[in-house]
């Protein structure tokens, strides 16, 4: 037996999935697809065949055309449901014909009031971290990398995008209804399975870069990121050739849970990057990065899950100072500190959700994701790019890159290969007490600079009478709002709420960052003035970064507790599985 992965059933023992062609059905009226997997083996093979479902209805499967025996067995509340198959020996190709439940963890079906422009319905997919086992049955594990051909069909007045190479749109035998085909050619780990259905329309930002969005929100998107050539030209600078062949990406509707989700050749993006002012495309440097840290080189399981963040974020700030300066990547690191810090307080120092390398058996991966694999990853990585050299790790991350392409990796295959390519880098920084052990280092850098000390002196100094002059505060950027909200008291006094409400009209910030940070005072402190804001906020937006510390603070606060729970009641409809079950959580503490 080999289940090398603690949040699957997949025994790679009994034969690996490299392989699958779909074919969906997308049923707006029941909420449903149906569809048909064929599931080709990397090496033919016979017995059984483990694989990964959540609240799938399996209604038949077949070697050859001829009927095979199957079995579901009793669902786990983390794992969903074993499908085993009994193949005959030999086994090359197996088919499943399945039915997602409308509950579908991944699945997330939007009337047409949810949408921007009010007239179509809408069906996105969220597979990180194990939700793709509730959307087709599969060995759903970063370790059984497969490549796909799918056929799509839904409403002909709808458009399909998906997270593989377009084909074309045909119209369908079913009357009223058309088929979209896609393929990749690209092998990828089951959490970047992706797609999306509504009226969907694209424009070319570049030779390799295309934006989709709903009609309504098509120019604002290509203006905020009319930059993004740029971006790919830095990211290539640092990692080498940009190998999935595009870089598009969609615009979600406001319920997308995440800030933005990695997806290959269509990367998923939350509407709150849509600032106006273009302060918030960083996140989009970060999701192309992980077509390196990530997509090409992939942790191995959820315990290994700092492998893609900690060097996207560090690959993220390399290509915002290449872009924008030194500065600018201090302030993004203090910013990202700050997150980190308010994790290790919330999991306590001593969690062994702190560590690098996690121990997340028989755990949701939902209920432990955190900043913690970002940006103490982040922090390692930058520690030994300071220990070794710019110039020796900028070869070493191509190297990397290079040798792990199209894999899927532990962190102790880092280690060795850190240690091999970079003698004695792992134990000058202490890298296994980084990797193995709670909290944080004492030898974990700092990223400073004049700008930075300025603003966060201005706040440290609050309580003795600090206050930052009105008229130069109007020259500050998104980053100094962040930097200055983040350093303050979460609970001040009413007056001081209001001085700072009325003086910068924090509580009509179109930024969602520094309104997010704005809000959390206020709710922390009881300030009254903003709680129509506050329900108001978070009945706009998806994204758990805003919706979990927000909810948290309310239910901390015995004065706004009942707000956190009407306001959840009268919105959470809207939100997306993934971010419902992590506001329950926190509602039920």
């Amino acid at each position: 037996m080999s289940r090398p992965d603690p949040h699957s059933y997949a025994d790679l023992d009994q034969g690996r999935i490299s392989h699958q062609d779909l074919d969906l059905f997308i049923d707006f009226a029941s909420r449903r697809i149906e569809g048909a997997a064929t599931l080709t083996l990397a090496v033919p093979a016979g017995g059984p065949l483990d694989l990964d479902t959540r609240d799938l209805e399996i209604t038949g499967a077949t070697v050859g055309g001829e009927a095979v025996p199957f079995e579901l067995a009793d669902p786990d509340p983390v794992m969903g449901t074993r499908l085993r198959l009994q193949l005959p020996p030999g086994t090359v190709q197996a088919t499943v014909h399945f039915a997602t439940s409308p509950q579908a963890s991944a699945l997330q079906w939007l009337e047409p009031a949810q949408t921007d422009g009010g007239t179509h319905p809408y069906l996105f997919s969220q597979c990180q971290a194990i939700h793709a086992r509730s959307v087709l049955p599969c060995q759903d594990t970063p370790l059984a990398r497969f490549t796909f051909h799918a056929t799509v069909t839904v409403p002909e007045d709808l458009t399909v995008v998906m997270a593989a190479a377009p084909g074309e749109a045909v119209p369908s035998t079913r009357a009223g209804h058309r088929t979209f085909t896609f393929a990749m050619p690209q092998s990828i780990p089951s959490y970047l399975f992706a797609f999306a259905v509504g009226n969907i329309v694209s424009k070319d930002l570049g030779p390799r870069s295309r934006v989709y969005t709903e009609p309504e929100t098509l120019e604002r998107a290509a203006w905020e990121f009319a930059e993004v050539d740029s971006m790919l030209t830095a990211a290539e600078d640092v990692f080498g050739p940009y190998l999935w062949d595009r870089f598009d990406f969609l615009v979600m509707p406001s319920s997308f849970p995440y800030g933005g989700m990695e997806n290959p050749r269509l990367t998923f993006l939350t509407p709150t990057l849509l600032a106006g002012d273009r302060s918030l495309v960083n996140v989009l440097a970060h999701e192309l990065a992980h077509s390196w840290t990530g997509n090409l080189v992939t942790n191995a399981t959820i315990d290994d899950f700092w492998l893609n963040e900690g060097f996207t974020v560090w690959a993220e700030r390399c290509i915002l100072e290449k872009l924008e300066g030194p500065e600018a990547k201090s302030l993004a690191a203090a910013i990202g500190r700050n997150g980190l810090n308010e994790a290790i307080g919330t999991f306590g120092p001593d969690s062994p959700f702190t560590r690098l390398k996690t121990d997340g058996k028989g755990k949701d991966p939902d209920e432990f994701y955190s900043l913690v694999p970002y940006e103490k990853g982040f922090l390692l990585v930058s520690l030994l790019e300071q220990a070794v050299g710019s110039d020796r790790f900028a070869a070493f991350i191509k190297r990397y890159i290079e040798h792990f392409s199209f894999t899927s990796i532990t962190t102790e295959q880092f280690l060795e290969f850190l240690e091999a390519e970079l003698p004695g880098a792992a134990e000058k920084v202490g890298a296994k007490q980084w990797v193995y052990q709670a909290g944080l280092p004492a030898n974990a850098p700092r990223f400073t600079s004049a700008r930075l000390e300025n603003l966060q002196g201005l706040a440290t100094g609050w309580a003795d009478g600090k206050r930052p002059d009105p008229a130069a505060a109007r020259s500050w950027s998104p980053e100094d709002w962040q930097i200055f909200l983040q350093a303050l008291p979460r609970k001040m006094p009413e007056a001081d709420c209001r001085w700072l409400d009325e003086s910068f009209d924090l509580t009509n910030a179109r930024n969602a960052e520094i309104l997010c940070n704005w809000l959390l005072i206020a709710a922390g402190s009881g300030y009254e003035p903003a709680f129509p804001r506050i329900r108001e906020f978070l009945g706009e937006v998806g994204r758990m970064k805003y919706l979990k510390p927000l909810y948290n603070a309310l239910h901390r606060n015995e004065r706004t507790r009942t707000l956190a729970v009407e306001t959840f009641a009268d919105h959470s409809a809207g939100y997306h599985p993934i971010a419902r079950g992590g506001i329950e959580r926190i509602l039920a503490q």
